[in-house]
């Protein structure tokens, strides 16, 4: 599986980015395979899974827990996606290796809440899925 992931510091609008890839997906074509929560706010975290030029692809904005990675990652690869878009703070890059270990992982970094990366970011995964 492919895993495109959004790295950064608390609050610099990780979720956000991922977000905005979702719904340009969205605008694109993807089909919606799995919603997201009714109460979804626009800054809370959320997870789904779109079909996007014939592919799965889940999105997973949480990214607090390091532990709790290889839960979402079977996750995924259960619901059979073909790449995942997930968020990370910045834990030591040595232990997120070792999670992503086998599978082809790209890092987006996100240093500051600002709307302009948020969309660069946001478009870099787009072209990426």
């Amino acid at each position: 599986m492919k895993i495109i992931v959004v790295k950064g510091n608390q609050n610099t609008g990780k979720t956000t980015s991922i977000r905005l890839a979702y719904d340009i997906a969205l605008y694109l074509g993807a089909a919606i395979i799995t919603p997201r929560n009714i109460e979804d706010k626009p800054h809370n975290d959320f997870e789904t899974v779109l079909f996007y030029n014939g592919k799965r692809i889940g999105f997973h904005s949480g990214g607090d827990l390091l532990k709790s990675f290889e839960e979402v990652i079977d996750d995924y690869k259960e619901k059979k996606c073909d790449t995942l878009v997930m968020a990370s703070r910045n834990f030591k890059q040595t232990a997120l290796d070792a999670l992503f270990n086998g599978h082809e992982v790209m890092y987006l970094h996100k240093d500051k809440k600002d709307d302009i990366e948020n969309v660069d970011i946001a478009r870099n995964i787009v072209v990426n899925l």
